[in-house]
């Protein structure tokens, strides 16, 4: 019998083995969030109700038009031109691959697909049932903030979005999730990470906090919609440095190539904040 055991648990462990090696392999190129945040709503919408995917909506648009011109009414446009040239109502992803190769150049189908692809990975929560970080009615502002020019700590770009609101705003998980990081960062303050539970590719990074929700801490799991902490205006400095902004949150978003792919990049979360903020 502990023969037949041993054999299981081996061809387990290179199951799991094979899996690493693929995942880490395989290396989905994550993209530039080009899909204009006014839009972002309309495209998940229109997906919606057509069966046409949206990350092949946008790429479409993306490939042709570069979104030049681009309305909600030219985007139900271009999910019916989808829709006839797959011959289906409701036409789903295979639909979609096939109408793409008729409608576009092979260059272009091969280009709108790949990025497609991209989007399906890098950007999948855009589409799906998440949080906005604050509560209906609250006090809050925000625009698009993404590489706007930072100074503090060397010349860099602004990687995420800065939601301004009164300090002490409760601050809710985006998504379902797992505590990664929490604790003090020179340029982030008072900080939290928090990796989606849905997409393990995707990590939520939540900073500035005046203080964090009682039993939050490392390894914690969380509920989208669950306050974990309060906005506040820590950070540029050494630790429990306040006061050099404006009371916000700094929302970020990175994603990783491939499930446990150690680099990880940073993705625009303004698109997603527009579609969220209408749930």
């Amino acid at each position: 019998m502990w023969k037949w055991m041993l054999r299981i648990l081996l061809l387990a462990a290179l199951g799991a083995a094979a899996f690493l090696v693929y995942d880490v392999s395989r290396a989905i190129e994550i993209p530039e969030m080009k899909v204009p945040g006014k839009l972002a709503p309309a495209y998940v919408e229109i997906a919606e109700k057509t069966g046409v995917p949206w990350p092949y909506l946008a790429a479409l648009d993306e490939v042709e038009k570069g979104y030049e011109g681009v309305t909600p009414e030219t985007i139900r446009q271009t999910a019916t031109r989808i829709q006839k040239a797959s011959g289906e109502e409701r036409p789903g992803e295979n639909g979609v691959k096939s109408a793409l190769r008729k409608i576009l150049s092979k260059p272009d189908a091969d280009k709108a697909l790949k990025l497609a692809e991209s989007y399906s990975w890098a950007a999948a929560p855009l589409g799906e049932d998440y949080e906005f970080p604050f509560k209906k009615g609250a006090k809050v502002s925000y625009g698009d903030t993404w590489g706007a020019s930072r100074t503090y700590g060397g010349d860099r770009t602004h990687e995420g979005t800065d939601l301004m609101a009164d300090k002490g705003t409760p601050i809710r998980s985006v998504s379902d999730g797992r505590v990664v990081a929490k604790g003090w960062n020179e340029l982030g303050g008072w900080r939290l990470t928090i990796l989606d539970a849905n997409h393990l590719q995707i990590s939520y990074y939540y900073a500035h906090l005046s203080r964090y929700a009682e039993g939050i801490e490392r390894g914690s799991k969380v509920k989208k919609g669950q306050v974990i902490g309060y906005v506040g205006d820590s950070g540029y400095g050494e630790k429990g440095t306040t006061g050099q902004f404006a009371p916000h949150l700094h929302l970020g978003m990175y994603v990783r190539e491939s499930t446990f792919s150690p680099m990880r990049e940073a993705i625009n979360p303004y698109p997603f904040l527009k579609v969220w903020e209408k749930r």
